[in-house]
């Protein structure tokens, strides 16, 4: 009952993996895992159906799953990026690729010597249990108790069936318009997973309890939109994600396809007969009807501007300030405009596509006239609270606006995922966790939450489970360049200079010509000894800032791997001067710890209003 793979043999009557004649040490969870890959292999097996095998009798979150990969591939010396045992399948979850020999003929199998008709028939019996364990395990997660009353629920992308992509934008936002009504409904009762989770599921082939499981969610919100000649006509189902039925379901019909009226009346009465039927009160919040623009013109440039923000790409923002200014000047009252004008602007400078010292005037003025206009809305508060914290470092005041938003709208994966980042990077790195952690909640598939995530970690130096969640990111969006070079920089602080190299390389294949990526790889290459390198990289970042000068704090940043302390404290002097929106985060960023001690560096702290 021995597996040979590699230079490694699996032995299954001891519980033992070797090299050669070392044993490899695994954790016993960890070793269970790699007997039920190698017994399975090449099958790939879902999280779900591994989760069941290893924790039949109880719940775990998916991250337990993914430390144990983590803890197999490190025992095994393999890369991640590159794995050459364990193959993670997207969005599903592992199989063992690598050709495995049974040394002594026998088929592997995992658990004691019986014949194999008792191994058929215990497996059969183990399938019904764990089946039935899962199943319970997850109705008690998902299903609220008398001492927790708060129901998951997730709102599927609206379906276009209009036969006209243009109309994509209308789509999206209904989808997230019910988000947020029912999101604001009664957050103590009711969390509704994010815009960003939601997405990943447009135009699934999925079955309803499938994505229920994956989202962790008790109910579905599933619609459509369809044209039929002059007429549309709007489907919501409510459905069951445990048994797959259906609980509510309404059609609505409409003359043409007039955003506003969609938004107003049907967004409306699915959201009444949703919390009816689910039995949430509707709150004393303000109907999201009311916060919109009652022009038709004006609230589809906002969708629009919405729709291209979301995007992050140059041409997306350029468009997006385009629609929201417009949409401002048929309506100077739509407050949620200029909120959504002030993220704009807020990205626009720090992307580097506008002077900080232009972006962000223009982005508080938009945000405090969005406020002027409605002191509740919590999306201005966030915006306002990022633009401060970015370049006018008046940290009660940031404090006070982020919590004002979370005290608006708690489910607002943004603001948990920005609050955090802030309370890491200023020192308060315990606080955040949590609240990184529940915004991964509310937004189980989001590569960019398990990224926020894996970084305040790394602020609060808790360097492996950071790693993990870059990890993690990477198998949601194999394409996710950020993650990519966080795993390298991670890898680099854990003296593994070689695999650090390998994964930002990695990350400038998925997007080369992103500043931020280059000075990572600059700082990385230091480190790894490859100076003549890490200068060039410092070109790079030359070229690309051309014809403006390049982030002060990037060039700190890869002066800071070569280990040149008067240059990188020069530029973070610069980066300060400048206000460089990222000159904060050198308080608690171990990246800074080798340069720390340097009375200099004190010094830039107290410029920025942070306690050293």
């Amino acid at each position: 009952m021995q597996v040979s793979f590699g230079e490694f043999v699996l032995d299954l009557d001891a519980r033992e993996l070797r090299r050669g004649s070392d044993a490899v040490r695994l954790s016993p969870k960890a070793l269970q895992l790699l007997q039920i890959l190698v017994a399975e292999r090449p099958k790939a097996l879902s999280k779900a159906d591994l989760q069941n095998r290893l924790w039949p009798d109880t719940f775990v979150v998916e991250k337990n799953l993914a430390n144990l990969i983590s803890e197999i591939r490190e025992a095994l010396g393999e890369d991640p990026v590159d794995p050459r045992f364990i193959r993670t399948v997207p969005r599903y979850g592992y199989a063992f690729r690598e050709p495995a020999v049974e040394i002594d003929g026998t088929k592997a199998a995992v658990g004691a010597h019986v014949s194999p008709w008792r191994v058929a028939a215990l497996a059969l019996a183990a399938a019904g249990l764990i089946t039935l364990a899962g199943y319970a395990a997850w109705a008690l997660l998902v299903t609220p108790s008398a001492g927790d009353r708060r129901i998951m629920l997730a709102v599927l992308p609206f379906q276009n069936l209009t036969g006209d992509p243009d109309q994509q934008y209308v789509c999206d936002g209904l989808t997230e318009e019910m988000i947020a009504q029912l999101g604001a409904a009664d957050p103590s009762r009711l969390g509704v997973i994010a815009r960003t989770s939601a997405m990943q599921y447009r135009d699934t082939t999925k079955r309803a309890d499938e994505i229920a499981r994956e989202l962790e969610v008790a109910y579905l919100l599933e619609m459509s939109v369809r044209r039929t000649g002059s007429r549309v006509l709007v489907t919501a189902r409510l459905i069951d994600g445990q048994t797959q039925r259906q609980l509510w379901g309404d059609q609505y019909e409409h003359e043409g396809l007039d955003p506003l009226t969609l938004q107003r009346q049907v967004a409306a009465a699915v959201a009444r007969g949703t919390l009816s039927t689910l039995g949430v009160p509707a709150g004393n919040r303000r109907a999201g009807a009311e916060r919109h623009s009652s022009n038709s013109a004006a609230y589809e440039h906002y969708l629009r501007g919405r729709f291209y923000w979301l995007k992050d790409s140059v041409e997306g923002l350029q468009r997006a300030q385009d629609n929201f200014q417009k949409a401002i000047e048929l309506d100077p009252s739509y407050a949620r405009a200029y909120s959504g004008l002030a993220d704009t602007y807020a990205l626009l400078g720090s992307y580097g596509l506008m002077p900080i010292s232009e972006s962000h005037p223009l982005g508080r003025d938009a945000a405090l006239k969005a406020l002027k206009l409605d002191e509740s809305l919590a999306e201005a508060h966030r915006s306002l609270a990022a633009i401060t914290a970015d370049y006018y470092w008046d940290w009660p005041a940031v404090d006070r606006h982020y919590a004002r938003a979370l005290a608006l709208d708690p489910n607002d994966v943004t603001t948990l995922s920005l609050y955090a980042f802030h309370l890491a990077y200023t020192g308060r790195a315990t606080e955040a966790v949590p609240i990184a952690e529940q915004a991964c909640r509310l937004d189980p598939v989001s590569p960019n939450a398990r990224t926020s995530l894996g970084s305040v970690l790394q602020l609060a130096r808790r360097y492996d489970d950071g790693l993990r969640q870059f990890e993690e990111a990477m198998e949601l969006d194999a394409n996710f360049a950020l993650a990519q070079a966080l795993i390298g920089m991670a890898y680099s602080n854990k003296g593994m200079p070689d695999r650090g190299v390998a994964a930002v390389q990695r990350a400038r294949e998925l997007d080369g010509a992103r500043p931020d990526l280059v000075a990572f790889q600059g700082y990385i290459l230091a480190r790894a000894g490859r100076k003549d390198e890490a200068f060039r990289s410092l070109e790079e970042l030359r070229r690309l800032a051309h014809p403006r000068q390049p982030s002060p704090f990037q060039v700190a940043l890869v002066y800071v791997g070569l280990d040149d302390t008067d240059r990188a404290l020069e530029w973070l002097e610069k980066a300060v001067e400048a206000r460089a929106w990222e000159s904060p985060m050198m308080k608690a960023n171990p990246l800074f710890d080798r340069i720390r001690l340097d009375p200099r560096f004190p010094a830039l702290l107290r410029r920025i209003g942070l306690p050293e």
